[in-house]
């Protein structure tokens, strides 16, 4: 499976059509390579010069989600934020992306794409969550690193919980999800920790994402 970030023109405006698919079909599932090339004006036998299979062309479509969700996730996360707001603010962003772009949220969190993740993609999936870890322990300095992980991880599943639930269309209709959301993974965040934040210790957490990523 081809692994090396693709550089080619013609192999870029496959991958913009298929994001422009996925965004359309609201996920990859029903995205094909036929219409993928038909879309970009190829005829269907061209593709294999820039792709060797669809799947080697659906990873590196998954590579530019990707990059522009932890972009995304970035966003308001200005160097020098005390903990606490820079926690808040990246929760806002958890919470927000897949409510704004919910095929490419479906796309990396939950389409089947094939049993083998490329080994740049596992890479930068693992900073990313190392990212994520170390801004969940920067509001909790005093607290065990095992303790402040597993409650990470279990807010995290709450927010996709959350969101896909209004990706499916299972809410009450004018429901305020996201603020209910940010608010709740911020409660439970505190009750597994048993922090406070007005504890929060006023020191910049952790660098921007692409320090922890490998993409």
């Amino acid at each position: 499976m081809t692994e090396s970030p693709v550089t080619r023109p013609s192999a870029e405006l496959l991958v913009d059509h298929t994001i422009a698919l996925i965004i359309e079909k609201g996920g990859s599932i029903g995205v094909t390579m036929r219409e993928v090339t038909r879309r970009a004006g190829f005829a269907h036998t061209n593709v294999y010069n820039y792709f060797a299979t669809f799947e080697d062309l659906l990873w590196e479509t998954f590579r530019r989600a990707l990059r522009a969700y932890g972009e995304y996730l970035e966003v308001g996360l200005a160097s020098g934020l005390p903990a606490g707001e820079y926690l808040r603010q990246l929760i806002r962003n958890l919470v927000s992306y897949p409510l704004e772009h919910p095929g490419l949220y479906r796309f990396i969190g939950s389409d089947p794409l094939g049993p083998h993740f490329p080994t740049d993609i596992l890479e930068t999936v693992t900073g990313m969550k190392g990212w994520l870890f170390e801004a969940f322990r920067a509001c909790a300095p005093g607290v065990d690193v095992s303790t402040v992980d597993d409650a990470c991880n279990i807010v995290y599943a709450y927010i996709d919980g959350e969101t896909f639930n209004v990706i499916n269309a299972r809410v009450v209709p004018g429901e305020d999800v996201a603020g209910r959301a940010v608010a709740n993974a911020l409660r439970l965040f505190d009750l597994l920790t048993g922090t406070h934040p007005a504890d929060y210790p006023v020191d910049h957490p952790p660098p921007p994402w692409r320090r922890w990523c490998m993409t």
